[in-house]
């Protein structure tokens, strides 16, 4: 079964245009401070964005709570910036400690390994993660964003339609384990700032033997910008 989950924003586009706008604000403050603190106002529909982003993500990956989280903490940071409530945080942070604490007693009988069946990843994995174990037939490749936070890629029972699969990844602050069978092949492309990127399958022709002739190839792109990467088998 495929399924890519598209629809509203990358997530990546919004954490790209926040960034964007932080060098422009930096920038316009040279020439109009004013012109940069009226448009500062304005930089909590980001946290908005991300959130509502995450609430409609495809549901191997959907965490509601970090969603409906980052979604009020923006709407009450806007309101506040335009001065249509005042925002007290001495109240607000107690409360949301409180709905923390309730939803980890509620999942914790829940947590554990995934299997999901679809044919691509597609996971945003924001200050949280977990396990998950991909069994796909026509496994396409996929997509894979983890943000302060991070999880184990299994791949090992995934039989890809193609010789050349493509798994594009960004983690910020968060680490990813990718895990491959072996006999396959894998090539990184990414670039790590501030963090790594490692490949610890086996690789030589001796390590592979008889399994080296799958040539089935996974190619890993991306960025890790404080986060960590890491492949094996």
């Amino acid at each position: 079964m495929v399924h890519e989950h598209k629809g509203f924003i990358d997530l990546r586009i919004i954490i790209g245009l926040a960034i964007a706008l932080f060098g422009a604000l930096l920038l316009i403050r040279n020439f109009d401070p004013e012109l940069a603190r009226n448009i500062w106002r304005w930089w909590p529909v980001l946290l908005v964005a991300v959130g509502l982003r995450i609430l409609i993500q495809s549901p191997e990956s959907r965490q509601h709570l970090t969603g409906s989280i980052i979604t009020l903490i923006g709407l009450l940071l806007l309101l506040n910036n335009l001065d249509i409530i005042d925002v007290r945080f001495r109240y607000i942070w107690p409360a949301i400690i409180i709905i923390i604490g309730l939803a980890v007693i509620f999942r914790s009988g829940r947590a554990g390994r995934q299997a999901i069946g679809t044919d691509f990843v597609n996971l945003n994995l924001i200050f949280g993660g977990g396990e998950f174990h991909y069994d796909s037939p026509n496994f396409r490749g996929g997509k894979v964003t983890a943000i302060m936070g991070g999880g184990v890629i299994d791949l090992r029972d995934a039989r890809p339609e193609a010789d050349d699969i493509v798994l594009d990844v960004m983690t910020i602050m968060g680490g990813l384990d990718i895990r491959v069978p072996v006999g396959w092949r894998v090539a990184l492309e990414g670039t790590p700032i501030l963090g790594g990127m490692e490949n610890k399958t086996l690789s030589s022709d001796r390590e592979l033997g008889a399994s080296s002739q799958s040539g089935k190839r996974l190619i890993v792109r991306g960025m890790t910008i404080m986060g960590g990467l890491e492949v094996k088998n």
